[in-house]
């Protein structure tokens, strides 16, 4: 009897304790252990979690951070940053592993243009056990082996190795050989001396995707162009999830003097002996601020190179002409490029301006989510898809350039 009951004790305890197993929700879980990653977790409350980007080897304050969170699944929570460094549109969030991205905010047409903040909220669905958040859609070798999946069978894109890294990963370095290279332009197209600046790389999609398309603009630019193109110049610092601007001693983009970073090198050695004589042309894509809200590019004074200044206006005002982007660029919104606070350092495009066969040579910065008309209080997002039409854009304008070249 005694063992009866003792058995039937036993039998409830652990059905009790099965049922209080069954009814516990998930532990809400916050990392950046993946491709492009960056948080620190200051604090996770009931609903409430603290969090500050990592800023690494970063001089001075920098703003890109980007995380998974696991097991929130019915629950709201509120995600506290002690910087404002959240755009107008909220965070990019991704469910499906970094494949596709929305604004938290999805708005469309003309937005009315608001500071960034330093929190948002969000609802998680009962089926969201993994959802991502970004500072912008993110762009880590991945998406790029993604890309290149989508035009592996294109004979004319062909993809290499500039050289080893730091931490010896493969920066990646494409080429796409004009049918008359050897008396036709040279152009160099860049991405990610600053890690973080990932709408940059869409936007180079959307270039690549037009130079190789069975299009008039692709057959002219492939007839006519030879490209030289690097996706990542801090590769490195793309998969570890680095800030990349600032990085001390000093940024890649500020290392065409000192030479310190192996990409750098390699890039400068292959670009001077690629280009062979012929006529030349750089875009380096770049993201601003956290608060940059308008689409430009830095351009060099007049009295630097008069060649240049030239054509890099006549560049400008085509493409200002022919947009067919809903991202708004104008002329005017372009900056004179200065070196005053590094005077002892070089940036890629003031070194590729000392290149005798250079022509043209632009630095573009595309907004991380938020493009404006200066002197007006609208803009447009930048989506993935917007940052590629005004990649196509910058493609079609470059033929117009080339074709009128002497």
């Amino acid at each position: 009897m005694k063992k009866h009951i003792l058995s039937s004790l036993i039998a409830i305890l652990l059905l009790a304790g099965s049922a209080a197993v069954a009814s516990e929700k998930p532990k809400v879980e916050i990392d950046a252990g993946f491709p492009g990653g960056n948080i620190i977790v200051v604090d996770i409350g009931k609903d409430v979690i603290q969090l500050k980007q990592d800023l690494r080897d970063t001089k001075g304050r920098w703003f890109y951070w980007s995380f998974r969170v696991r097991g929130a699944q019915g629950k709201t929570l509120e995600f506290q940053f002690d910087d404002k460094i959240i755009s107008y549109l909220g965070p990019a969030i991704s469910k499906d592993g970094g494949k596709t991205w929305a604004w938290l905010y999805n708005k469309t047409g003309n937005l009315p243009y608001s500071d960034v903040s330093s929190s948002f909220k969000y609802t998680f669905g009962k089926d969201d056990a993994e959802v991502f958040f970004s500072l912008s859609p993110s762009y880590t070798g991945k998406e790029l082996n993604a890309f290149l999946e989508k035009h592996k069978t294109n004979p004319v894109l062909k993809t290499g190795t500039l050289c080893k890294t730091t931490k010896g990963r493969n920066a990646e370095l494409f080429r796409i050989t004009g049918q008359n290279p050897k008396s036709g332009f040279k152009v160099v197209l860049t991405a990610r001396h600053h890690a973080c600046e990932s709408m940059a790389n869409y936007a180079l999609e959307g270039i690549i995707e037009t130079i190789l398309s069975d299009t008039p603009d692709g057959r002219w630019l492939r007839e006519h162009a030879d490209f030289l193109i690097v996706p990542f110049m801090d590769k490195d610092g793309v998969e570890d999830g680095d800030q990349g601007k600032n990085r001390k001693p000093h940024d890649h983009n500020r290392d065409y003097a000192k030479e310190i970073h192996p990409t750098v090198r390699a890039f400068k050695k292959q670009v001077t002996e690629w280009i062979d004589g012929r006529p030349a042309v750089l875009f380096d894509m770049h993201c601003p601020s956290e608060k940059g809200k308008t689409l430009f590019f830095f351009t060099e004074a007049a009295e630097l190179n008069r060649k240049i200044s030239d054509n890099v206006n006549r560049y400008c005002s085509i493409l200002e002409a022919e947009r067919k982007s809903p991202l708004y660029y104008k002329k005017s919104h372009n900056r004179i490029a200065k070196n005053s606070k590094t005077p002892a350092l070089l940036k890629c495009n003031t070194w590729f301006m000392t290149l005798p066969e250079t022509i043209a040579a632009m630095t573009l910065e595309i907004p991380y989510a938020f493009a404006a008309d200066i002197g007006t209080t609208n803009g447009v997002a930048v989506t993935v898809d917007h940052a590629r039409l005004f990649g196509k854009d910058m493609a079609r304008s470059l033929r117009a350039l080339l074709e009128t070249q002497p």
